[in-house]
């Protein structure tokens, strides 16, 4: 063989040797009208900008966001400044399904609310076979901070007590005084589709007065028990036909025009109705400090009705 043909047959195997034959393919190669099946990074954020795991977390913060307003509006997180008392307009009991009266339990019934009193019922039933009771109808209680005072000194059956509803939300602490005895607290619901029919606040019935006075007059003299005490010397004969009640009222009504805070629930239930009355002076202090404000007049009025009610 030639020198010549010799290279031409070692070119011809190299060529074999370090390429493919001729008639197969690469297996790495793509076939042929065959295109990759994945995107490049930059082609999938043109087409679509925002990843998924932020799509979700925005939805949940818009969540969040809308439940946190949901909350602030309702009653559960209302401010004592804020609150609506009327939402509490209802039947309330410690176990709503229960039948109280039958089964035993306690009741209130919030009646309705007029300016800063809450007119309620209490019920008290023992479950006995006897099925004793008490039933007190008609009480105000003064709303103050998101609490309401009460109090009551006779229910036509010897029956006393006082109490404090504090408002949480969807449910009522009830903390209950009767006849003196030891204080006593219920957690309870509201019964389901049992708001009572709304009563009027009873109004008190006006004493007769001269044709000349004024009516607004008359009407800011009808908030006294005696609407003269501070002015002028009062006699006997004006605190005939007060009973005990009204004469205890009738003096603490004196220091009360100056401010004094009373301890007793009753006195404070009474007084806070009233629309001339503001409470600044804890008792304590107005008794040791403040008593020389009281006027000549004011001072023996004091003396004269509590001889009177030591005399009952």
């Amino acid at each position: 063989m030639s020198d010549e043909k010799k290279q031409e047959s070692q070119q011809t195997g190299s060529r074999q040797i370090d390429g493919a034959s001729p008639g197969s393919q690469s297996a790495s190669a793509p076939k042929e009208g065959q295109g990759y099946k994945f995107k490049l990074r930059s082609e999938r954020e043109r087409e679509f900008p925002i990843q998924p795991k932020y799509i979700a977390l925005i939805i949940v913060v818009l969540l969040i966001i809308l439940g946190t307003v949901a909350a602030v509006n309702s009653t559960v997180f209302q401010s004592p400044d804020s609150m609506n008392y009327s939402d509490y307009v209802g039947v309330w009991q410690e176990d709503a399904s229960k039948d109280a009266q039958k089964e035993g339990g306690v009741k209130l019934r919030i009646h309705s609310v007029s300016g800063g009193t809450l007119l309620i019922s209490l019920e008290y039933y023992d479950g006995n076979a006897s099925h004793d009771s008490i039933v007190v109808d008609d009480v105000g209680a003064v709303t103050r901070d998101g609490e309401a005072y009460y109090a009551f000194s006779d229910d036509g059956h010897g029956n006393s007590g006082n109490g404090v509803l504090t408002f949480k939300g969807r449910k009522i602490q009830w903390k209950s005084v009767l006849n003196n005895g030891k204080e006593t607290y219920y957690d309870v619901q509201r019964v389901k589709d049992t708001a009572p029919v709304p009563k009027k606040p009873e109004t008190a019935k006006k004493a007769t007065k001269p044709i000349e006075e004024s009516s607004e007059a008359s009407e800011e003299d009808d908030d006294y028990i005696l609407p003269n005490s501070a002015e002028e010397y009062l006699t006997m004969e004006d605190l005939e036909g007060l009973s005990p009640k009204e004469l205890r009222l009738a003096r603490n009504e004196i220091m009360a025009r100056h401010g004094r805070i009373f301890g007793d629930p009753e006195l404070s239930a009474y007084f806070e109705s009233k629309d001339w009355y503001e409470g600044t002076i804890d008792g304590e202090t107005f008794d040791a400090e403040h008593t020389e404000e009281l006027n000549e007049y004011e001072l023996r009025n004091v003396d004269l009705i509590l001889s009177m009610e030591q005399g009952q």
